[in-house]
């Protein structure tokens, strides 16, 4: 059935010659799309889009999301023949009148169909390819499923709406925010237009294709899927382009969007090259603001990123190593201190990119410097301690972050650090010596042993040159005695409670900007939460980079009791709150699975937990202070550590 309004009433808007400039199917849900010059419009979508799928063992719908070895699989329909294909295999073709009905209904999202079944030679070809076991269903004729967001209406085996539609305009938009540049194919439309200006489809409520209409019934939310390259399912380590798409079209919903659903109001035939006219304008969704595009100098390779000069290294303690650089041409690069770059690796046909805070400061512009931390399983940063010279060269992107001096909401501040999270701390501290800021400031960073205590020299001229506007202090946690050194404190043993007074007596009035591993960021935001309960804003934080996401220990065994729901997940590894949840067949929830949207939140009521790799908002903007001083944590970015009790 087709969607139809016959008392609407609609007056041609011209769309700046709009026109529809490619056509994509997808026949299998999550793998390769086809590029068509013309297509055929039914009730359900295009002809031949999105008409099988794979499910698992549970008999859920099976994504790339969780198999993403699917976006390299090509499926053709070709008369009565299914053909499928995948690097490195043999093809399968699968006659469709040998197809018989599954015995059992499977779940798509929050839908019971009942398709054909593909048969064993497969579903042992894609168990194969996904690395897990799964069937492959068909849409058979008698396959009935009730659109969602129109139960009048009937979809294929597309998420929400038959038909995607995406603007190469809003596309260029995006990607001015981004070091580098990702393609349409990683949000998988089926309609791209080209001609109107960026996001003017986020208005349109009726529009014209060539002969075809179309209700446009609401914008996209975006998912982990978009981080997802489309040709090889690795996914990008910094979750692009999903987290600017967070900073920059999150609706107030918590949800971020691309594109916008359509639903035909007839049958047809498109064209690529066909006009678009907008029939109807609507109110767009309502967006949180968003920033300006940054400004970027152009590269003479066309390639995003600066090529760096390596001009000097200095060791600052043990297995800490500062990399000073200068950019090509002596472009002058504008920062803020605390800010990262992201060093590229290139390598065979591949490009492996890590964040590395600047230890530099942007009031001494002359050099940009980073300072690296040998550690245990850090492939790149070992790779530079081992390799990397002066002399040498890499390509670099940015700087970003939003953790900076400029973030701090009070002229108090507590810089705590571990570990090579000092690097932001030390940039900050030249930026306010070298500008005299009327900055009051407590420093504090824990090491293991005094041999791994970085900039000391630095840290007692920095001292004399503010005077009392600096205390300084530190903690050692595999060295005995405490004493004072060189007008700072020196404390024995692991931060806690405790230390937190000694070292900052006054810290309900301060801001916290604190900078290391994942475990002591998390001891500190809990002290912080305990002694100032009424300013949970005040306490800002920061990864020290992703080349050793690994910290000591993060193997060891996790207990998740589940309480509303009485069940135990236990095991030994990393995995989110949400797999544990689903493997025990809890269901909460989940849209973006990337720590964007919102919709899977739930309660820790005992225990730690740290985020996940897959986390695309590592400040958790969807949850708002009170609810994270309540406990409250997104399932699809969170790993348990050690035991842990969730309201689920």
């Amino acid at each position: 059935m087709f969607r139809t309004s016959p008392s609407d009433k609609w007056d041609d808007v011209p769309a700046n010659d709009c026109r529809l400039e490619a056509i994509r199917i997808f026949p299998l849900k999550s793998a390769t799309g086809l590029v068509r010059r013309t297509v055929t419009v039914e009730p359900e979508g295009l002809l031949d889009d999105r008409r099988l799928m794979a499910v698992g063992a549970d008999d859920k719908v099976l994504t790339a999301r969780a198999a993403p070895a699917l976006l390299t699989v090509h499926c053709e329909i070709d008369g009565d023949d299914i053909v499928l294909m995948a690097p490195d295999r043999a093809p399968l073709v699968i006659a469709r009148r040998d197809l018989l009905p599954l015995a059992r209904e499977v779940t798509l999202w929050r839908s019971r169909v009942l398709p054909l079944d593909a048969g064993e030679a497969a579903a042992a070809w894609l168990s194969d390819l996904a690395g897990q076991p799964c069937r492959l269903v068909v849409k058979g004729p008698d396959t009935r499923r009730a659109m969602v967001i129109d139960p009048g209406c009937e979809v294929s085996f597309a998420d929400t709406a038959p038909i995607l539609l995406a603007n190469a305009a809003s596309l260029a938009h995006l990607n001015l925010y981004l070091d580098e540049p990702v393609g349409m194919d990683r949000f998988r439309p089926n309609l791209v237009i080209a001609g109107a200006a960026a996001y003017a489809e986020d208005g349109w409520a009726r529009i014209r294709i060539g002969a075809v209409e179309f209700d446009v019934v609401g914008p996209c939310d975006r998912c982990v899927m978009v981080t997802l390259d489309p040709r090889t399912g690795q996914r990008r380590t910094d979750q692009e382009p999903l987290a600017t798409l967070g900073r920059e079209r999150r609706g107030e919903d918590g949800k971020v969007y691309f594109g916008q659903f359509l639903v035909p109001r007839g049958p047809g035939r498109l064209f690529a090259g066909d006009p678009l006219t907008v029939l109807a304008r609507k109110a767009p969704v309502v967006l949180k603001p968003g920033s300006p595009p940054p400004r970027r100098a152009p590269q003479p390779d066309g390639r995003r990123g600066r090529l760096l000069h390596c001009v000097g290294t200095e060791d600052e303690a043990r297995d800490m190593r500062t990399f000073r650089f200068r950019v090509e041409a002596g472009e002058a690069v504008a920062y803020e201190p605390g800010q990262f770059i992201t060093l590229l690796f290139d390598g065979a046909g591949e490009t492996e990119r890590r964040n590395y805070t600047l230890s530099s400061s942007p009031s001494r512009p002359g050099e940009l410097a980073v300072t690296v931390k040998r550690v245990a399983g850090g492939v790149r940063s070992n790779w530079l301690h081992d390799n990397f010279h002066a002399g040498a060269s890499l390509r670099a992107l940015g700087p970003n972050g939003r953790f900076h001096l400029a973030a701090r909401a009070d002229d108090r501040l507590l810089l705590l650090s571990a570990g090579s999270g000092i690097t932001p701390m030390i940039a900050m501290l030249r930026f306010a010596a070298d500008r005299d800021l009327p900055l009051d400031i407590v420093f504090h960073h824990g090491a293991r042993t005094a041999a791994d205590l970085p900039f000391l020299a630095e840290l007692r001229a920095l001292r004399a040159r503010l005077g009392p506007r600096l205390r300084l202090s530190w903690n050692l946690t595999q060295a005995a005695g405490a004493h004072d050194i060189d007008g700072g404190r020196l404390f024995h043993g692991r931060f806690d409670a405790a230390m937190m007074r000694a070292v900052c007596p006054d810290l309900a009035a301060r801001t916290v900007m604190c900078c290391g591993p994942e475990g002591f960021r998390r001891t500190a935001r809990a002290i912080h939460t305990a002694m100032v309960p009424d300013r949970p804003a005040a306490f800002l934080e920061e990864s020290f980079g992703t080349d050793a996401p690994a910290e000591p220990g993060e193997a060891a065994p996790y207990r998740v009791t589940f309480r509303a729901s009485r069940v135990i997940a236990e095991g030994e590894g990393r995995t989110t709150l949400l797999a544990l949840a689903r493997a025990k067949g809890i269901a909460p929830e989940a849209d973006c699975e990337a720590g964007i949207c919102g919709s899977c939140r739930v309660r820790v009521t005992a225990g730690a937990w740290r985020l996940a790799a897959n986390c695309a908002d590592p400040g958790r903007t969807v949850l708002s202070a009170v609810e994270k001083a309540g406990g409250l944590v997104l399932a699809c970015s969170t790993e348990p550590v050690g035991t842990v009790e969730v309201d689920l």
